[in-house]
């Protein structure tokens, strides 16, 4: 065991570091801005002044006369030996000692720039105090906004329960969950308030689990998935940031189907007898990429007439005298909507936080279009007027349908959402009543298929596949949009512009 090192010169030594970097922190100008946000300090800034800038600040202030260049330079050599006997002061000083002064000296230059600037204190040190500060304000703000959001979804099923009770029966009770959510009797503002509450209990859970499992890796779990903080605690991702993802997301995904459709996947290589099933998925794609192109070019695919118009080329996939398998109502069955939709559509949902849910690893088509459903049935069962719905919760609404982007008014969104809602809900239900007779696409599907167990006079909705294709339209859509932030994209859409002579 070695002795505890005394060497006076040790300890002088570390004192003069000690000193010197107090010494330049405590008089470096502030590296904060306005904003908030802590940006670089360049070096001119934090050393003393030199004979350079001396001759730069003669340049920037032009003498009047011999006698004040003379001061200028008796100032400067001034300052030069007042900030050098200071730091010759700081490290005869103990280190507590220099700390105590220069925390002293940053009340005193906060108090002197107080006066000339508004709140931007120029000292680093009460600045990383006021951050500490800010930040267990907004973590109490934080957790005073959860509690009294708590209090008030306790209020809005409250409401639900006599609903219930009136309308329904006196003996009947609000189921638990999401189902008890979809009972109805309140607004849509209040059925997206507690959807979001839900959402929040969820992420703070995760987040209490993941901070008493893993202590030491916390910080980095919040540095690597930052949208798992509940929505008091969350930022909002810019609408701008949304739509270039979602338009990138868009080309990522036509380049993929084209390479599906042209290049065999090196997986193939592997099952020598698997060559025929390659050919034949190669040749599916390419059928979709030109039924893709042929429904682009047509008359009027824009908007949401460009939507009605692709659900009625899919009607014979849409509507079937078969009650749904497994495997179609997770679009699996008959390689309807292949893996690279799939793949494309799960980055355009996650580009915006508030379709994530519960997850901080994102979320599946599947379970997105699910939740998405169950509120197209509250707006139709319900009969939510639209007019009522303001424009931060209608923009949220048409974002989950990947409607629209950056520019859209409010009235664009409600023509659009309504259409959406036409078509997934109102007319769906309408032709899935027990008529003798259902023509779909010239084809009398209402008649035959006794051996599948199914009822001849009803029609089976694939509601999945119906939205999942309208989300990959509207994607598409917003992309050719104008008004889409990806502008450089834009622009290869728009084609070469020749001039008429």
């Amino acid at each position: 065991m070695h002795p505890p090192n005394n060497n006076p010169v040790h300890r002088s030594t570390l004192s003069v570091i000690v000193g010197l970097f107090v010494f330049i922190v405590a008089s470096s100008s502030p590296f904060n801005n306005h904003d908030g946000q802590y940006v670089l300090v360049s070096a001119s800034a934090i050393a003393p002044p030199t004979m350079a800038t001396s001759r730069s600040n003669k340049k920037r202030e032009p003498s009047t006369s011999v006698s004040s260049s003379a001061a200028m330079t008796d100032n400067m050599e001034i300052v030069m030996t007042s900030s050098t006997s200071s730091v010759a002061s700081v490290t005869q000083m103990p280190a507590d000692e220099i700390i105590l002064s220069a925390l002293n000296n940053s009340d005193n230059d906060e108090a002197d720039t107080s006066t000339s600037t508004s709140s931007t204190s120029s000292n680093p040190i009460a600045q990383l105090f006021t951050y500490m500060k800010d930040t267990a304000v907004n973590f109490k703000n934080g957790l005073g906004q959860m509690n009294s959001d708590h209090r008030r979804c306790n209020a809005i099923r409250a409401k639900q329960r006599d609903y219930v009770k009136t309308t329904i029966s006196s003996s009947s009770s609000r189921p638990r969950g999401i189902k008890g959510i979809q009972i109805g009797g309140i607004s849509y503002e209040e059925y997206d308030f507690l959807k979001k509450g839900l959402i929040d209990r969820n992420k703070l859970f995760a987040v209490v689990v993941v901070s008493l499992c893993l202590p030491n890796y916390f910080v980095y779990y919040l540095w690597s998935f930052p949208d798992m903080m509940p929505s008091p605690f969350a930022k909002r991702k810019d609408t701008n940031e949304i739509s270039r993802e979602r338009c990138h997301a868009v080309i990522t995904t036509l380049l993929d189907i084209e390479r599906g459709a042209r290049v065999a996947p090196w997986s193939s290589k592997l099952n020598p007898f698997g060559r025929k099933a390659t050919e034949r998925a190669m040749e599916r794609l390419d059928s979709l990429i030109g039924m893709g192109c042929t429904h682009m070019m047509e008359n009027g695919a824009h908007g949401p007439n460009g939507g009605k118009m692709l659900l009625e080329k899919l009607k014979p996939y849409l509507y079937t005298s078969q009650p749904l398998s497994k495997q179609q109502r997770l679009l699996l069955s008959g390689n309807i909507f292949p893996k690279q939709f799939m793949k494309g559509l799960a980055k355009a949902i996650s580009a915006d936080p508030l379709n994530k849910g519960s997850s901080p690893f994102g979320i599946g088509p599947i379970k997105h279009i699910e939740s998405v459903t169950l509120a197209d049935e509250f707006l139709v069962d319900q009969e939510i007027d639209l007019d009522s719905i303001n424009s931060a919760l209608l923009e949220e609404a048409c974002s989950a349908r990947l409607i629209g982007g950056p520019g859209w008014t409010d009235e664009e969104r409600r023509v659009a959402l309504m259409s959406w809602l036409h078509e997934t809900e109102i007319t769906p239900r309408e032709m899935t009543k027990k008529k003798d007779t259902v023509e779909v696409g010239g084809v009398d599907i209402g008649r035959g298929g006794d051996d599948g167990g199914g009822d001849n006079n009803v029609l089976h909705f694939n509601g999945n596949l119906a939205r999942a294709a309208l989300m990959c339209y509207n994607a598409v859509d917003a992309t050719r949009d104008s008004r889409a932030d990806s502008r450089l994209l834009r622009s290869m859409y728009q084609g070469q512009q020749k001039s008429i002579e």
